[in-house]
């Protein structure tokens, strides 16, 4: 067998480093506890034989079209999906920059995630009427703007009724010669729909914030985090800054990479859109744009839309890097929140798209991964996540529907061959192990169970696993069918995976 640390093998696999919980002493177990853990990078895995951890991409499904109207533009942008009890909330900056509408901050709403509704919610006037989905609108010299909000649900313990949901935003960027008017403003709504100041200025300004700054509260680090841009080098980067009451934070600086994954000045992290992942809230995803600009060279003038392309750099201030920048979306992955590691492949490249493509704005996906009924009606849920299209062209952006499989971010993979893998030290607590799995009509996995000393525990060999097969969100592996482990619970195993044309998502005791 070899060592798991570094692959060099396939493009689809993952290079990792800052593993968090036994990295000075690889025997140390891994206390999962009861929390489902993913196959994101090596962090569970110890050792493999024709076995690699995988990335997927999720799949291109419905486009939401509709942002067409006298308040909206080219501009629309910074989306944001939130899941509620009753109905999914996709919440965007309004705007046009061509047109140049005034930025306000506006709605959809869906009962499934798929299909979207614009609501009138009546509480803002635009041209004489209320009849509108605006929930914010800024005076033409407000100077303060609504340059980007990202709602959340707040879940702090105590939280106030009328804070359930919060946001911060980048104000005073009309009015970079007033200092004091720069920085992220705080939010607050008990709806999610009436919103108000949390204060007047800002409660952060340690930053460029000219991007879409995400803040949660952590419930794993006990505190609100938020994310935004800066610039160092010349290079967009994400730094990372907490709270403790959502109004007085704390600086810590730029997030960390392993030599080679950080930005670098022809590829930077324009956004940064890092969640907590709702089903194992102790890892953060990111889903950033990437910025890159090749500048003008003989390849630029294949690419789609040409003619708008050329237009765009006559008539904005951005210049010539609005016809030649492009973007796309990555993955990166942090159980600590401060170290992250990078994919090895896109998460969403542009494609082989003749329009609507290609350009800078395009592939910025929304703030949160959520889960949604399948469009497909003999399908599970799966997660949604949602990317714009035609940002700066011809005047309408658009917003594509990607859809991935729950848990589905990386795998455990195996090919035709049969192949091996065995997880690091792990502690857990629970009775039956769930495993989110699927195979080949060939393919097939079996768990073995070994003890500290790599021993074959009595009663959960290979041999007596009952051969998993099929696809599930939620098998339960049963040894001679017998799922019971919970006289193991609280000590210390290896999981051996024998596996050939299956992939294994994640893992939890329940």
């Amino acid at each position: 067998m070899r060592r798991l640390f570094v692959f060099l093998a396939t493009p689809v696999l993952f290079v990792s480093a800052f593993v968090t919980a036994n990295a000075d002493d690889p025997q140390t177990p891994i206390d999962l506890g009861a929390k489902r853990e993913l196959f994101l990078g090596d962090y569970l895995v110890g050792t493999t034989d024709s076995v690699e951890l995988k990335v997927h991409q999720p799949v291109r499904k419905n486009l939401i079209k509709g942002f067409d109207k006298p308040w909206e533009g080219d501009g629309d942008g910074y989306f944001t999906i939130l899941k509620l009890d009753d109905k999914y909330m996709m919440y965007y900056r309004a705007w046009g920059v061509r047109d140049n509408p005034p930025m306000s901050f506006a709605c959809l709403e869906s009962k499934d995630g798929i299909e979207w509704t614009r609501p009138e919610y009546g509480l803002c006037e635009y041209e004489g009427s209320k009849a509108n989905n605006i929930l914010i609108r800024y005076a033409d010299d407000s100077k303060l703007g609504t340059h980007d909000l990202t709602p959340f649900l707040d879940q702090r313990p105590g939280c106030p009724a009328d804070e359930k949901y919060k946001t911060v935003g980048y104000g005073g960027w009309y009015a970079p010669e007033e200092k004091e008017k720069h920085g992220v403003y705080a939010w607050k709504s008990a709806d999610g729909i009436h919103w108000s100041m949390m204060q007047t200025t800002p409660v952060y300004s340690d930053g460029r914030f000219d991007t879409q700054n995400c803040a949660f509260w952590s419930t794993t680090e006990n505190k609100y985090v938020l994310y935004y841009r800066e610039f160092r080098n010349d290079i967009r980067v994400v730094d990372r800054a907490v709270s403790d009451d959502f109004i007085h934070w704390t600086k810590e600086g730029e997030i960390e990479f392993p030599e080679g994954q950080g930005p670098t000045l022809r590829e930077q992290l324009y956004t940064n859109q890092i969640q907590p992942y709702y089903r194992a809230p102790q890892i953060y995803i990111g889903t950033p744009a990437r910025y890159v600009d090749n500048g003008m060279t003989a390849t630029t003038p294949l690419l789609p839309e040409w003619d708008e392309r050329q237009d765009r750099m006559t008539w904005f201030k951005g210049g010539e890097r609005l016809g030649t920048a492009v973007t796309d979306s990555i993955l990166i992955y942090s159980r600590d929140g401060k170290h992250f590691n990078k994919a090895d492949e896109p998460f969403i490249a542009p494609g082989l798209r003749v329009k609507d493509n290609w350009t800078y704005g395009d592939n910025y996906l929304a703030w949160n991964i959520v889960e949604t009924p399948s469009a497909d009606a003999d399908s599970p849920n799966e997660l949604s996540i949602y990317a714009t299209e035609s940002s700066g062209t011809h005047g309408d952006v658009y917003v594509r529907r990607y859809a991935l499989r729950i848990d589905g971010f990386g795998s455990l993979h195996a090919k035709a061959k049969e192949g091996v893998a065995v997880t690091k030290p792990l502690t857990f607590e629970g009775k039956e192990l769930s495993l989110n799995v699927g195979t080949s009509a060939a393919g097939y996995v079996r768990v073995e169970v070994l003890d500290e000393n790599d021993q074959v525990i009595p009663g959960f060999s290979a041999e007596d696993c009952d051969l998993i097969y099929g696809d599930f969100l939620d098998y339960r592996v049963t040894w001679k069918k017998n799922a019971d482990m919970s006289a193991l619970s609280g000590k210390t195993i290896k999981l051996r995976f024998t596996m050939k044309e299956a992939n294994v998502y994640s893992l939890k005791w329940e």
